[in-house]
């Protein structure tokens, strides 16, 4: 039983810093379309 609870908290710890990577991606992202946007309208 006590492999079975390592497995599983490997997988919530895989999950959880995939979601925290496509956060940071997804704010990366929004500040560059937001930084294309000054820079046409200059």
């Amino acid at each position: 039983m006590n492999a079975i609870k390592f497995l599983i908290a490997a997988y919530v710890a895989t999950w959880a810093i995939h979601g925290v990577y496509l956060a940071s991606l997804v704010r990366r992202f929004s500040r560059l379309r937001q930084q294309s946007r000054e820079l046409e309208k200059k």
